[in-house]
């Protein structure tokens, strides 16, 4: 009977312990279930937040960031290397957990780049590149291939001009991944009974792009210009104000811009452009928060990511006016 009690007394003790043990388990797995996860802290520099196009990018990754559950420190460099620097060192003092960068110049952006890798920040690239052959160490580009955008307005202009032409390049700024692909690839596709007669920079901006075209016009009289071919859609919008402004819309027969933006859209819409090469800005951006969160979380992300082109004329246009 005694024996019985200190076996009984034991299996007690036994299960008590079981039992403390268990309770102790449990709330182990509450405290870390119930830890916060961290709140990832992104800093991006865009080159230029005055460009509809990037505003319209800008706002997506916004929006993405908000659904990711991280935050954005979003800069602008205003199309200028030197404040391109200032704003990289600005978010390296901040602590950032990592640099999404949209480079300026394709050799004297690897500057301010070198400086994110230096302090063993990851780094980005976004929808512009570093000159060919750089070692600029990022994880990820992700973005379009400006060659192509180029290809395509060559493409557009053969087929619409098979006897090819006269024709204005507006160029966006050169050194810059975006102006000199898009121009190169232009330059190999085009045909040869196309001549470039003039050419300027307008550094992406439609009111530089109007004046240039304005003083064009003056050197070139009614019917020496067939077609007007630009880097961008702000650039584009701003020559063909200059040639409406003119009176001489009826003379050209093409002006082609990059980007697919609203107002180019709207541009074709009303006669005065003819074109416009499509890149997914705002799907660049989406992609770019999502890449990077990716990436902190702990996950493997690729070295390229590649948005497609799409020509828009008056054909398709209805499937992208809004």
């Amino acid at each position: 009977m005694g024996m019985r009690r200190k076996i009984a007394a034991a299996v007690a003790m036994m299960a008590a312990g079981a039992l403390t043990l268990t309770g102790c388990a449990g709330s182990s797995n509450a405290t870390s279930s119930g830890e916060a996860a961290k709140t990832y802290n992104i800093g991006v520099v865009v080159l230029d937040l005055q460009d509809p196009d990037l505003a319209h990018m800008t706002d997506a990754m916004k929006k993405t960031a908000d659904e990711k559950g991280v935050k954005l420190n979003i800069t602008d460099s205003k199309k200028d290397v030197g404040s391109e620097l200032n704003q990289v060192e600005d978010l390296l003092t901040r602590q950032v957990d990592a640099v999404i960068m949209q480079p300026l110049d394709g050799d004297a952006s690897q500057n301010a780049a070198k400086r994110v890798i230096a302090a063993n920040i990851p780094l980005f690239i976004l929808s512009t590149e570093f000159a060919e052959g750089s070692d600029v160490g990022y994880k990820s580009y992700i973005g379009v291939d400006d060659t192509v955008a180029g290809q395509m307005q060559a493409e557009y202009l053969n087929k619409l001009m098979p006897n090819g032409g006269n024709l204005v390049f507006a160029a966006g700024v050169y050194g810059a991944s975006w102006t000199d692909r898009r121009k190169n690839g232009f330059d190999k596709t085009i045909n040869e009974n196309f001549k470039i007669v003039a050419e300027f920079q307008a550094k992406g901006s439609r009111d530089d792009a109007k004046r240039n075209m304005e003083d064009t016009l003056q050197r070139f009289p009614s019917g020496q210009i067939d077609a007007v071919v630009a880097n961008n859609d702000e650039m584009a919008i701003g020559a063909a104000s200059a040639i409406a402004d003119a009176g001489r819309t009826a003379e050209f027969k093409a002006v082609v811009g990059v980007d697919g933006t609203e107002p180019a859209l709207q541009d074709i819409e009303g006669g005065t452009m003819s074109a416009t090469v499509r890149q997914d800005s705002a799907g660049q951006g989406v992609k770019a928060v999502e890449v990077v969160t990716d990436f902190l979380n702990g996950g493997n992300v690729d070295n390229r990511y590649t948005l497609p082109f799409t020509l828009i004329t008056k054909d398709n246009l209805s499937e992208f006016l809004k």
